[in-house]
């Protein structure tokens, strides 16, 4: 992204515009500024035509092994099978190459790398030339809030305490990395202000994960000299070997909460104006920052989250009072005058929609919009596919010419030997005629065979390199020997792309998700289940992935119970149903449900009658209309031969009303339940013992109407067990992974089914590899939200991934 133009900071420099780096990939506009770290360019990609920020620091050594091993693996694609491999693993602590420089860009692109959120800029690419090093970064137009703050401090309570909740928010999502990182360097030059009022953080050099040393030679060296940059910044950051967690970020905040209110030194713009008061603030606000500013580590906000409770506290607070102070100033107006009571409406948590009257009318005019994360994902793909496309050429191109040169040298050697026969044959022979025809056929075979290489090689070309930019185009359809080939089929094409999201706060697998819209937020809600084969080795915590900030919180429940392989579903109220599965409280398996409230937070034990038995890897289904319908699964733990039982069950909440309806055609666990457009319910693979050996691909059919069982003339085209699924379009049932009884593994195949004609579709492998004993959620237009489970069943993984299917009538 690009940092705010800066007159003063742009000086002469020997890189001149329209100068190419990178093979000519990248093309130099202009200078924007020079900075202490490095320098900023705006470029552009001249296969793309796309605009990009280029920041150049000296690279006064060589980039660690590791360290390029990952960038290359995340910003480059690397193969997924080598993803074990510890050079590519997030480490918390980062490698030191021997120069300054080098070790300021590695820690500020691995953190780019590593960190994906709105608020933050997106890596796309590094690389070294003439000497220096290069980031590739979005190209966002804006100015920093240091030269907001010189043009209109102080600013209005209610447009400071936006932006500081606005910061507090991407400071939570830092601070909830595993392990957590602090940004150290929050400070109006390193904030971006963008056209809609809404802020980025640039300039990760300085950042650093939790309880690793904080480099207070850096600090001296780089912030010492100014004596504005240093009152951001935390005590314990000048404290050698000190302490140093997420409170310095707050501390920070907290100051330049105090700078935008109440303007110390900022709020004369010019030498010839006189210094202005300190404006008044209210008692709540006053408190507030003392509490945020403490110089004790203990006395200030502990975390992101309370600090952005308080401000929320606060800015309610302030509008009351900006309110009441505007009905009082129209009093006093004539009743002429007209009064626009509708500016200070209080918008979402986190953005300020006040601003001052002193304010209005400053807006600076941008023509660059800040792209989502799903615009900079493609965008990076671009990029890492036209650099493959590159590498393919080139190594073709070499391939050629070295061919050419060895055929030179046998077209020479050929032809000089002939020359040397005819002179010394005084006369031709039949056998030496004879000779000769059979080299001149060689010579011909041998340029066939050179043709049809080059034929070969062109087409290799084309379906490696042409071909994957189309490969999510257009997908197969699996026919199925026993298809029903006189049902009604329309051609589709379909489109879909996997992109990994924050991972889970803990490893999980056995465990349960469901996709919840709550007012004008979405949720993907999933409990803690198997954890680790260490003890502890169970996780009793109900998680919350908010999708727009993209960051897991934990929900607020003190006892939620400790449930694994278990079902989950979600009722027209957004109430969630939990069975209990297996119970890592009392170690057997309960016959339980619970149900949580959303509105309310509330969780409650439901106790079926002894007639119905729920058991683990049993499946659920809610129908919207205040009906649960429930599968019995295994009431039997600890023993792999164990049988499914036949139990299937509807339970009214509305009137507490549970009801055994007709059993099973056969008893199944690990199965997945979904609906169909006329109302009946469908119920996909599983297996019948609960070690997975008895796996089936049948589908079977429930006439709710009628109480009655069917099996479909259609099968599935593999057995699938424990695989994850969801209802990720209307009529179209999303599976992703399985369990492989042969490998004894967990499968990256992903299908598409069609509820109503059971034609299936295999869509591209789920990225992150095997999966099984995952979970899934969808919002039912074409996105699904996944956690991978475990490839291995014994070893849980916090993989978090969404799929994104997009379907077009053919």
């Amino acid at each position: 992204m690009i940092p705010p133009e800066d007159s003063s900071a742009i000086e002469e420099d020997n890189q001149p515009a329209e100068q190419t780096l990178h093979n000519g990939e990248y093309v130099i506009q202009r200078l924007v500024t020079r900075g202490e770290t490095g320098t900023i360019y705006l470029a552009r990609h001249t296969s793309l035509s796309t605009a990009l920020t280029l920041k150049q620091i000296p690279a006064d050594q060589p980039l660690p092994e590791n360290v390029s091993a990952e960038l290359d693996y995340i910003l480059h694609g690397g193969d997924v099978s080598r993803r074990a491999n510890p050079a590519y693993a997030q480490d918390s602590t980062f490698p030191r190459s021997g120069g300054k420089y080098t070790d300021l860009f590695l820690r500020e692109a691995l953190f780019l790398a590593r960190l994906q959120h709105p608020a933050l800029p997106t890596l796309y690419d590094y690389f070294s030339e003439n000497g220096y090093w290069y980031l590739v970064m979005d190209t966002i137009s804006g100015q920093s809030l240091q030269q907001y703050l010189q043009q209109s401090s102080p600013l209005s309570p209610l447009e400071a305490l936006g932006y500081a909740m606005q910061l507090c928010d991407v400071l939570d999502y830092l601070h909830s990395q595993q392990p957590p990182v602090i940004f150290c360097m929050l400070r109006p030059e390193t904030i971006m202000l963008l056209p809609d009022k809404s802020l980025m953080l640039f300039n990760f050099s300085g950042a650093r994960y939790f309880k690793e040393s904080h480099p207070l030679e850096q600090a001296q060296e780089l912030f010492a000299a100014d004596k504005h940059i240093t009152a951001y910044m935390a005590p314990e950051l000048f404290v050698p070997q000190g302490p140093l967690d997420v409170r310095a970020d707050l501390y920070s905040l907290g100051r330049l909460l105090q700078e935008m209110i109440i303007g110390h030194d900022r709020a004369a713009h010019t030498d010839e104006q006189p210094q202005e008061q300190v404006p008044t603030i209210s008692t709540m606000l006053n408190g507030l920052l003392k509490l945020a500013t403490r110089e004790e580590v203990a006395e200030r906000f502990q975390s992101a989250h309370v600090f952005f409770l308080a401000l929320e506290r606060a800015y309610r607070a302030e509008e009351r009072l900006h309110y009441r102070e505007q009905l009082y100033n129209l009093s006093l107006r004539p009743t002429t005058t007209q009064y626009n009571n509708g500016e200070n409406k209080a918008g979402p948590p986190g953005v300020a929609t006040a601003v001052s009257e002193q304010n209005a009318g400053a807006e600076t005019e941008f023509t660059t919009c800040v792209p989502d994360l799903e615009q900079r994902r493609l965008t990076r793909e671009s990029l890492q596919r036209q650099r493959l496309e590159q590498q393919e050429q080139e190594l073709l191109e070499g391939h050629f010419a070295s061919m050419d040169e060895s055929l030179q040298r046998r077209s020479s050697t050929t032809l000089s030997q002939l020359s040397l026969h005819a002179l010394q044959a005084p006369q031709p022979r039949p056998k030496r005629l004879t000779g000769h025809i059979l080299h001149r056929v060689i010579q011909i075979c041998f340029v066939l065979a050179l043709l049809t290489f080059m034929f070969l090689s062109s087409l290799l070309i084309y379906t490696r390199i042409l071909q994957p930019a189309q490969k999510h185009t257009e997908l197969p359809t699996v026919s199925n020997p026993d298809q029903d080939t006189s049902a009604p089929t329309r051609s589709t094409t379909l489109s879909n792309t996997w992109l990994r999201l924050p991972a889970l706060p803990q490893a999980q697998a056995d465990n349960a998700a469901v996709y919840v819209e709550e007012q004008t937020h979405a949720y993907v809600y999933t409990n803690g289940a198997y954890h680790k084969p260490d003890h502890p080795s169970y996780d009793r915590t109900l998680y919350r992935y908010d999708i727009t900030t993209r960051h897991w919180e934990t929900v607020p429940l003190a006892h939620f119970p400790g449930i694994v392989n278990n079902a989950a579903a979600v009722d027209e109220q957004n109430r969630i149903f939990f069975t209990s599965g297996y119970s890592s409280d009392t170690y057997n398996v309960p016959s339980l449900l619970y149900m949580y409230q959303t509105t309310n937070t509330q969780l409650t034990k439901i106790v079926p009658p002894t007639t119905v038995t729920i058991g683990f890897a049993s499946s659920m289904f809610a129908d919207k209309q205040g009906h649960l319908y429930l599968t019995e699964g295994f009431s039997k733990a600890g023993d792999s031969s164990a049988r499914a039982g036949t139990g299937w069950y509807r339970y009214d909440s509305a009137t507490d009303h549970w009801q055994r309806l007709a059993d099973l055609p056969v008893g199944l666990g690990y199965t997945l339940l979904a609906g169909d457009e006329e109302g009946h319910l469908l119920l996909f693979g599983g297996s019948e013992d609960a070690g997975q050996q008895l796996q089936t691909n049948h589908i079977y059919r429930y006439d709710i109407a009628h109480d009655l069982w069917s099996q479909s003339p259609t099968s599935m085209p593999v057995a699938i067990s424990a695989a994850s699924g969801c209802t990720v379009m209307p009529g179209k049932l999303l599976l992703v992974g399985g369990y492989d009884k042969a490998r004894q593994k967990g499968t990256n195949t992903t299908w598409l089914i069609d509820t109503q004609t059971f034609q299936t579709q295999v869509l591209v492998p789920f990225t992150a590899g095997g999966s099984v004993l995952g979970a899934s959620a969808c919002d039912g237009q074409g996105r699904a939200y996944v956690t991978q489970g475990a490839d291995d069943p014994h070893l849980p993984t916090p993989e978090f991934w969404q799929l994104r299917l997009i379907e077009t009538s053919g």
